[in-house]
């Protein structure tokens, strides 16, 4: 065999072997990252708490993934498990991604968004906020927010007020929701929200942790130049992992645990879990 053909050879055989592995290994090999806040105001309100947060399951039928989520979770005990949307599949019946979520339990409560992958099952994706039959009554568990807060009692005190924003879009009509909460002065603010495009309008009076997904990290690993380039995504600047702006403003964007409908693909970008606990800041004055 010639080198030129030995070399096509190999590396058509690298590709497949890459291809398998992100196809068949990564997707289903979820970590969990466990990432300190260091902002002496949030500490201070809420303490020792516990945070899980999950996103971008995409949900079509059971598999391992949602069993490997439960028994991590199980182990990590968090206080408070947080959902940033895409919890189903597009255009698939949500039914087994509510059943999934329903499952899920932690002592202060369970507290989802919903993604705009959750609304493309068109009127079944009423089942998300509302649990069959009289639809006026709303879900308990887990609780969806859309453009609403609830507070959270901590114990000894404290309490956690958690803000649910509504996806870009916007289904709710609450367009300037964000806005009018985070730039009133108050305590702390938990911001849920499948995308993290809005945190980029906000001058908050406020502390403010906001959670975010929707962009999967790339689910494959590029420069982030990459992502700036091609404009896949509406938030090309914050496509994973933690951001700090200002004193009081932070931003997490989590990679998620599912794929695209089209795209079943993982590479250097595994799933994830994410814990967050709360330090304080030597810095801060």
């Amino acid at each position: 065999m010639k080198r030129s053909a030995l070399f096509a050879s190999l590396i058509v055989s690298g590709v497949l072997i890459l291809l398998g592995y992100g196809v068949l290994v990564e997707p289903y090999s979820i970590t969990v990252k466990h990432v300190v806040i260091n902002d002496s105001s949030l500490a201070r309100a809420w303490g020792n708490i516990k945070i899980a947060q999950l996103s971008d399951l995409h949900i079509t039928d059971s598999d391992r993934r949602q069993d490997r989520v439960r028994a991590l979770l199980a182990g990590l005990r968090p206080d408070i498990i947080i959902i940033t949307g895409d919890i189903a599949q597009w255009n698939t019946d949500p039914s087994g991604a509510i059943s999934f979520i329903e499952s899920l339990d932690a002592p202060l409560g369970v507290f989802s968004v919903m993604g705009d992958a959750d609304f493309s099952s068109r009127r079944k994706h009423c089942l998300f906020c509302h649990p069959g039959g009289n639809v006026h009554v709303l879900r308990t568990h887990p609780v969806l927010l859309r453009d609403e807060t609830r507070r959270i009692r901590l114990g000894r005190g404290k309490e956690m007020i958690v803000a649910g924003v509504a996806p870009q879009g916007d289904w709710a009509g609450e367009h300037d929701f964000p806005q009018r909460l985070l730039e009133t002065p108050g305590e702390p603010v938990l911001v849920l929200s499948h995308f993290s495009g809005r945190f980029n309008e906000i001058q908050p009076a406020r502390p403010v942790f906001w959670l975010s997904g929707d962009t999967h990290g790339g689910q494959i690993l590029m420069p982030d130049l990459f992502w700036k380039f091609v404009h896949k995504k509406p938030d090309p600047r914050h496509m994973a992992g933690l951001f700090h702006e200002g004193v009081h403003k932070w931003l997490y964007v989590n990679q998620g645990i599912g794929t695209t409908e089209h795209v079943p693909v993982r590479i250097g970008v595994p799933p994830e879990i994410t814990i967050f606990t709360f330090g304080s800041d030597s810095s801060e004055t």
